[in-house]
């Protein structure tokens, strides 16, 4: 795969900062601070701005916060970024290196990725089902422990640096996968599911 580079200059554009900040806040537009920044959108992104171009940018702590997930009712820990400005410089990295990431996924890789998900994998297995009964005879439901806080912070960055030559990029990648103490933490927002995806989608580089 082709390493793609000229990438911080359109994460830094004024545009992408915008449509960062409008992704980040869909479903907190209600939150005063939230507000406050939708109302001062173009102060805020001149800030943001700023912060990228000068790289003053320093991830804020995470909130932690512990919830019942699944039927189960699973207990797990998740760290939440701040709205501002972890969430939308999240988001201005996202929107430029999304279609990178994308390029050359697998088509039956399901689980993260927009626009597919659970019904798009149950969808092709009914269709296996049907198609080859005879020799479809066992399915294998498992789960990774503690994979997030497990991953490799080393080996995830050798993995950006595969498909990305821009160095500024990559530093502010970096610094986002340094923003935990170990592993990378559960986060409600699509970075972290990026990371699991680049994590199992290429070879690993051990």
């Amino acid at each position: 795969m082709k390493r793609i580079g000229n990438i911080y200059n359109k994460i830094i554009e004024k545009d992408n900062i915008k449509t960062a900040i409008i992704n980040a806040s869909r479903g907190k537009k209600d939150r005063k601070s939230v507000k406050r920044i939708i109302e001062n959108i173009d102060s805020y992104t001149l800030e943001i701005q700023k912060m990228l171009v000068n790289k003053t940018y320093i991830p804020s702590p995470y909130i932690e916060m512990k919830i019942h997930d699944g039927t189960r009712k699973k207990e797990r820990i998740i760290f939440k970024p701040r709205f501002y400005p972890d969430q939308i410089i999240h988001w201005c990295l996202m929107l430029q290196i999304e279609d990178i990431l994308m390029r050359g996924m697998y088509d039956l890789c399901c689980a993260s990725i927009k626009g597919r998900g659970i019904l798009t994998a149950t969808r092709y297995l009914k269709k296996i089902l049907v198609r080859d009964r005879k020799n479809t005879k066992y399915c294998l439901k498992l789960d990774i422990k503690k994979f997030y806080p497990s991953m490799d912070k080393q080996i995830l960055k050798r993995k950006f640096l595969k498909i990305i030559k821009d160095r500024d990029t990559l530093d502010l990648i970096d610094l986002i996968i340094d923003s935990s103490k170990e592993g990378v933490p559960i986060r409600q927002l699509y970075f972290t599911m990026v990371c699991k995806l680049l994590f199992t989608r290429f070879r690993p580089l051990y």
